[in-house]
C-alpha cells in the first residue's frame, strides 16, 4: 500500500487465457500459471512446458498457458450538491479521494471514469474511462464544482451513464436522501459492486460552541435557520444525526453492502482495511 493508492481483490473479475507471449487486446497480470495445452493448438516456442513435453506418453509438445485479468471500471460517483460544499474542505477531499481511486484503479491494469451529479448530470460532469493517469489528474483538477443552491436529483437517473459491464463504484456522499429515495439508487446499481463513501459532519457538529446563536444552512432547500445553542441543543443536534446515520447504514446492511466512512481526513489504512476485511 502506498499513500496515494490502495490493493482491492475483485472475485467476480473475469479471465481470458493467454498463450505464451501471443499479443492480446486485453490487459492485466498474466503471471500466474493455469496449465498447459497441445502446442499444435498454440505454436509458441517461447512458452514450451519441457517437463510436461519430456514426460508426455505420446510424446506430444505443450506450452505454458496463464490466467490474464481483463481489465474493469472503477467509477467514482460523486454528489456535487450543495449540501456537500457547506464544509468547503469537501472541494479538496472529493478530488484526492477521486485521484486515489484513480491511482488504485491504474496500477492494478484497470480503468477509471468519475461521474458527478447534482441536479442533473451534465455532458462537462462526466470523465470516461480512462488509463492515464496524468490525463485523469488534470481532468480533476480542472473540474468546477457549482457551490450555489442545487440538489442532488440528478442520481436518479445515473443508470443511463454507468458502464454496460460489472463495475466498481464508489459512491461518495453525504447522503442527503431519504431511505426510499436511498433504496431506489441502490436498485439501480445493483447489477455493479458498490462501495457507498459516507462523507460525515460529525466532526463539524461536535466542534459547534456550546452556547451562542448559530445560523444553519439547508442548501438544498434554500432555507436558513437561526439558532440559540445550548449543550441539551446541541446534544440533540448530533443524536438526531447519529441516528441518521445509523438508518442509512441499516440500509447498506439491508444490500450487504458495507460502508467507508470519511470524517475529517482520508484515511488510506481505512480504505485499505475494508479490502482486507472484504473480499469483493
Amino acid at each position: 500500500m502506498k499513500d496515494n493508492q490502495f490493493i482491492y481483490s475483485i472475485s467476480w473479475r473475469s479471465r481470458n487465457n493467454r498463450y505464451g507471449n501471443n499479443l492480446s487486446s486485453k490487459i492485466g497480470n498474466d503471471f500466474e500459471y493455469s496449465g498447459s495445452k497441445n502446442f499444435n493448438d498454440h505454436p509458441d516456442l517461447t512458452r514450451i512446458d519441457i517437463k510436461n513435453s519430456i514426460t508426455d506418453p505420446y510424446e506430444d509438445i505443450y506450452v505454458k498457458t496463464y490466467n490474464l485479468n481483463n481489465p474493469i471500471n472503477l467509477v467514482a460517483l460523486c454528489d456535487v450538491s450543495s449540501s456537500m460544499f457547506v464544509t468547503k474542505k469537501n472541494d479538496s477531499m472529493i478530488r484526492n479521494l477521486s485521484k486515489i481511486i484513480a491511482n488504485s484503479a491504474v496500477s492494478q491494469g484497470d480503468r477509471f471514469s468519475m461521474i458527478c451529479y447534482n441536479d442533473s448530470i451534465k455532458k462537462k460532469f462526466l470523465l470516461e474511462p480512462d488509463n492515464n493517469l496524468a490525463h485523469i489528474s488534470q481532468w480533476i483538477d480542472k473540474f468546477t464544482f457549482e457551490i450555489e443552491k442545487s440538489s442532488s436529483d440528478g442520481i436518479k437517473d445515473i443508470d443511463k451513464y454507468l458502464p454496460e459491464e460489472k463495475s466498481l463504484i464508489f459512491w461518495i456522499s453525504d447522503f442527503h436522501h431519504t431511505p426510499i429515495q436511498i433504496e431506489e439508487i441502490l436498485n439501480k446499481l445493483s447489477n455493479h459492486h458498490v462501495i457507498p463513501i459516507f462523507i460525515s459532519s460529525e466532526s463539524e457538529i461536535k466542534k459547534l460552541p456550546n452556547y451562542g446563536f448559530r445560523k444553519f444552512t439547508d442548501s438544498e432547500m434554500n432555507l436558513e435557520h437561526e439558532v440559540f445553542l445550548r449543550p441539551s441543543i446541541k446534544q440533540k443536534i448530533l443524536t438526531d444525526y447519529e441516528k441518521m446515520k445509523i438508518k442509512i447504514f441499516n440500509i447498506f446492511s439491508k444490500k450487504q453492502l458495507k460502508q467507508i466512512e470519511i470524517n475529517e481526513d482520508i484515511n488510506i489504512e481505512s480504505i485499505q482495511q475494508y479490502f482486507i476485511g472484504n473480499y469483493i
